[in-house]
């Protein structure tokens, strides 16, 4: 039953957050498009808007992906259709489940979402150096790996 209740929930949730990944990517991509023509000024300015628009989606994914999460748990606990969910042959506990495993599934999946919107953005040979080099300085500086720093902001990022 928890698989039924999960596809709903999921459903619901995917069904406008599937626009702002589309967005995301689609003005990650206009971007990038745009920033290959470098010895025009005006391309300059459109990739350069395109990247900010890009962005502007990213922290709309994170945004909606958190409200749509919540606004699934008030509607289905706390509002009109709290009545046919209190009244499923279902325990309140594979609801609760529900709810957390569709919001750890959406924020994977806008994670993915937003590596992918900023690797089409900003790709290069010389930004994945400097990403290394940082790395490497606050990894020395806690006396750490870089993958168990990683490791450590991931965690932080999504259990906190």
């Amino acid at each position: 039953m928890l698989l039924k209740v999960l596809k709903y929930d999921l459903k619901f949730t995917y069904k406008n957050l599937i626009i702002f990944y589309t967005l995301s990517l689609f003005f990650a991509l206009l971007g990038r498009i745009c920033g290959i023509f470098d010895n025009s000024g005006i391309m300059l300015i459109l990739s350069k808007i395109n990247n900010g628009i890009a962005i502007s989606m990213i922290v709309s994914v994170i945004i909606n992906n958190l409200m749509r999460v919540w606004a699934r748990l008030v509607l289905n606990f706390y509002k009109d259709e709290s009545y046919l969910t209190h009244t499923l042959p279902v325990k309140k506990s594979t609801l609760y489940l529900s709810k957390v495993l569709c919001g750890i599934i959406t924020m994977l999946t806008s994670t993915v979402v937003i590596a992918t919107s900023l690797l089409i953005c900003y790709y290069s040979k010389e930004n994945i150096e400097l990403l290394k080099n940082s790395l490497n300085l606050v990894a020395s500086i806690y006396e750490s790996s870089i993958t168990s720093l990683v490791l450590q902001m991931f965690t932080l990022v999504f259990f906190i």
